[in-house]
């Protein structure tokens, strides 16, 4: 199985970037089931996109961008995406044991990321976690001033 690291993060999201941007942090993050109904329905209903997806998040100067992983190894790319942070209109943080959630609404569009405070694997994940929930939170408040 692919451990879970720095190294692996890199490989993931630096193909995201476009030329001259770099990554302000990045963090390992879990995004919620497809079909969360499918949970219930044990290791098929997982096979089927009914299990949290791990995924690397990478903040960029107005983007923030993901690589969500998996198969049996954890070494595979399922997807990719980008979230222009012009684009959310709503933000909510919540606390949860030993993490964040991060809610964000892109018009209908709801996209969530769990993000763990710490990990032994990506030694800056406190630092990433940190920067991004800052950069997140002063979106908000900036969206909650101008409406």
């Amino acid at each position: 199985m692919a451990k879970v690291g720095t190294e692996m993060m890199n490989q993931m999201l630096n193909p995201l970037l476009q030329p001259g941007e770099t990554y302000q942090a990045a963090a390992y993050a879990v995004m919620p089931p497809q079909y969360p109904i499918l949970m219930y329905f044990g290791a098929i209903g997982a096979l089927l996109g009914g299990s949290p997806r791990p995924c690397y998040i990478g903040l960029t100067g107005d983007k923030l961008n993901y690589a969500v992983f998996g198969g049996l190894k954890n070494d595979k790319l399922m997807e990719t995406g980008s979230i222009n942070l012009s684009e959310i209109t709503k933000v909510k943080i919540s606390n949860g044991l030993g993490i964040k959630v991060a809610a964000l609404k892109l018009g209908k569009k709801r996209q969530q990321f769990s993000i763990k405070k710490k990990l032994k694997n990506i030694p800056d994940q406190e630092r990433s976690l940190q920067v991004i929930l800052d950069r997140l939170t002063s979106l908000s408040e900036s969206l909650k001033q101008s409406a």
